[in-house]
């Protein structure tokens, strides 16, 4: 038996290391080429991580700004408010930019773009209130103005002021600017969104859309600014904030999309986009702003609802062209966004535009005038925006002796019961009965002895989204 504890005295006598060569071949004929290929690949993933870690972490210290008043969330799950920002900042547009975009030099910065998302993450629920920019408002520190000046004393005092107007806290802010919007449109490749008809010739900002492209347009970064800028159009500003969060939702829907995300050139560009014209308050990284992203984009009418900051139209304050707030609406809306709620179910009135409701008014009592008045009363309750419910006539009732105001509907017309619903909100102390009424009215009111009580109704109606199975057929094909 071999001793093994002998060592060999010569460390090189042949045959020493033939076990090893072998073993070495052997091992070298196992291993077939990919294998290096994987760890060329290995290397370069470990290479492009490394520049995605620097560029990732440059790109959010460039766009973190302190916010004071900016507040962070406690939980993940539960629902926070994001302000969303676009500035009129021309700082990156030459003269020639500003003049062919028709963003003509202005100094200082105002808020162009002002939206206030309310997220419920646990029900996959937003609520998104856009604020008119012209909205007369108190600005802390100056008296009532413009609600889009308040961010030239810069993000604080525009936070300040939302959060005193609604009561609410702010948990996120960002804020881009005029020509960020424009390169981040470019960066993504375009935005399509659907054109149902055609947009006649804005001189102002130099938008158009003709007969021959209604359809799916897509729009590079200078004309969807031209486009989300415009006000060219029948109800003005009003407008502007629908094609704002319509192409706010396409832009979300292309950035959370595979054709972003899994193209790596693009997201740098992005990143690049972003260093330079992006801010958020020092506790929304990138990562969050992508989450921010992804809750955004499901506008399905399901799981979110777009409003306006109830205001009563256009006015004039010392000879300037403002938007008036209403007041009380406001309160309704803001209260139900703090709760949780949807706005449209916490102002108790039904969903039907008051101008589309036509009523008679009679005289139920013997009091001389009493239908004249409550036609006059009734249209001042029901003018809220688009119009007061419609006066078709005034007359005398059947009879003078019903001791209360009566509002009468006809069941034999289902529809006409919510119009009745909605005009008892606005004459609270009448009793509503079906019965027969003239054809040429909704819903009957007889007013009855007494005085008689009005009250203006509070209405907030969503903007209407189309669910993700109605895109118009112009825009299938």
């Amino acid at each position: 038996m071999k001793n093994p504890f002998k060592r060999n005295p010569d460390p090189f006598a042949a045959g020493r290391y033939d076990g090893m060569v072998r073993s070495f071949r052997t091992r070298k004929r196992k291993h077939p080429w990919w294998h290096w290929a994987v760890l060329g690949v290995l290397l370069l993933v470990i290479g492009v991580a490394s520049f995605g870690t620097y560029k990732y972490y440059s790109t959010q210290g460039k766009v973190q700004v302190d916010v004071p008043g900016v507040v962070k969330a406690e939980d993940e799950l539960d629902p926070f408010n994001a302000l969303l920002i676009g500035s009129d900042s021309r700082g990156d547009l030459t003269e020639e930019q500003q003049l062919d975009l028709g963003a003509a030099a202005v100094e200082g910065e105002r808020a162009d773009t002002i939206i206030l998302a309310h997220i419920d993450p646990a029900e996959n629920r937003v609520t998104m209130v856009q604020f008119p920019r012209d909205l007369f408002v108190p600005i802390p520190g100056r008296g009532e103005d413009r609600v889009n000046s308040a961010l030239e004393e810069g993000p604080d005092h525009l936070v300040r002021t939302i959060k005193e107007l609604t009561g609410l806290e702010i948990n996120q802010y960002v804020q881009v600017n005029i020509a960020g919007f424009r390169d981040l449109v470019d960066a993504l490749g375009g935005v399509e969104l659907c054109i149902t008809e055609p947009i006649p010739f804005d001189p102002k900002t130099g938008i158009q859309v003709t007969e021959d492209e209604v359809g799916m347009v897509k729009f590079d970064g200078d004309r969807a600014l031209r486009f989300v800028r415009s006000r060219n159009f029948p109800t003005g500003d009003f407008a502007r904030i629908q094609n704002q969060q319509r192409f706010v939702a396409a832009a979300i829907n292309k950035i959370t999309s595979s054709s972003t995300l899994l193209r790596p050139g693009r997201l740098l560009e992005l990143a690049d986009v972003a260093g330079e014209n992006l801010k958020t308050d020092k506790n929304t990284t990138i990562l969050g702003l992508r989450k921010l992203a992804q809750r955004l984009r499901a506008f399905d009418p399901e799981h979110y609802e777009a409003y306006v900051v109830p205001n009563l139209g256009i006015g004039n304050v010392n000879g300037a062209s403002v938007v008036l707030p209403d007041y009380d609406a406001m309160e309704v809306l803001f209260d139900a966004v703090a709760e949780n709620e949807s706005p449209a179910d916490a102002d108790g009135v039904p969903g039907i535009e008051p101008s589309t409701i036509h009523v008679g008014v009679y005289n139920g009592s013997f009091e001389e005038g009493a239908a004249e008045a409550a036609a006059s009363a009734l249209v001042e309750a029901t003018d809220i925006g688009q119009g007061p419910v419609v006066v078709e006539e005034t007359a005398n009732a059947d009879r003078t002796t019903y001791r209360k105001t009566v509002i009468v509907h006809d069941p034999d017309k289902p529809e006409t019961e919510k119009m009745a619903e909605l005009i008892s909100t606005a004459l609270p102390g009448a009793e509503v009965r079906t019965g027969d009424t003239e054809s040429n009215v909704d819903v009957a009111i007889i007013v009855g002895k007494g005085k008689l009580e009005t009250k203006k109704i509070v209405q907030l109606v969503p903007i209407q989204i189309p669910k993700p199975s109605a895109t118009p057929a112009v825009c299938t094909g």
